[in-house]
């Protein structure tokens, strides 16, 4: 018999940083047709071409992942694996987080490999952009490993904000910990402060706030395992 290992699983990511997949994001970039002042043209341009580079940080095909954590849910069990690097070697965290996982799946299992169960904050983000980033680096994966396209009523996933806010709403980690009565991991590095943190030589911070996005998501999923919602 084997029992199948629970994982919290969260990742910080960042913007596109190639060059030509840059050129390319840029090439559709227009000014308001209505502006006239070339000064005002060059502002809304210029605008429009960091928010376009700044979103690729939520899309898998050309954002990359900074840092990843997981932690298995097991009695008092708190340890959380932390896989990043200050000069982002996706490849070295995609493969260091990989292994874990599969490490963690084959210990539980009775010798034989027992396919995760992923908790998370708005965790189909995380799975598909985890596996996205393995393809695009050339890192294989089992699926039974990383069920990206787990729905929400899937067994291979648990969403914490599905999971209370219902399906198709949201509810920030941060408002859900409030609730909850679990120490909140929000402080001035948010995920949409992350980019601008690392730029600002905040490494080290923004490793600390994904590994308590981890502790506070499996405090969350604590209580609501507890009061019998998952």
């Amino acid at each position: 018999m084997t029992t199948r290992p629970i994982i919290v699983i969260d990742i910080e990511t960042l913007p596109c940083d190639n060059p030509d997949q840059i050129q390319y994001l840029l090439a559709s970039v227009k000014p308001d047709s209505r502006l006239k002042d070339p000064a005002k043209i060059d502002a809304d341009i210029a605008e429009k071409r960091t928010e376009v580079i700044g979103k690729t940080g939520l899309d898998g095909g050309f954002g990359r992942i900074l840092c990843a954590s997981a932690s298995v849910v097991f009695g008092d069990n708190e340890h959380i694996a932390t896989f990043a690097s200050p000069v982002v070697d996706e490849t070295s965290t995609l493969i260091g987080l990989l292994e874990y996982i599969e490490q963690v799946a084959n210990s539980c299992g009775a010798g034989r490999y027992s396919a995760p169960i992923y908790v998370g904050h708005n965790l189909s983000f995380d799975l598909r952009f985890i596996a996205q980033r393995c393809v695009v680096n050339g890192v294989k994966f089992k699926k039974s490993m990383l069920p990206f396209d787990a729905k929400a009523w899937s067994e291979d996933a648990i969403d914490t904000m599905q999971v209370w806010a219902g399906f198709g709403n949201r509810i920030t980690l941060d408002k859900l910990c409030v609730a909850l009565g679990v120490p909140s991991p929000k402080g001035d590095i948010d995920g949409s402060k992350v980019a601008q943190a690392f730029a600002d030589g905040r490494f080290a911070e923004i490793v600390e706030y994904n590994r308590n996005d981890v502790t506070a998501t499996k405090a969350c999923f604590r209580a609501m395992q507890k009061g019998g919602m998952v």
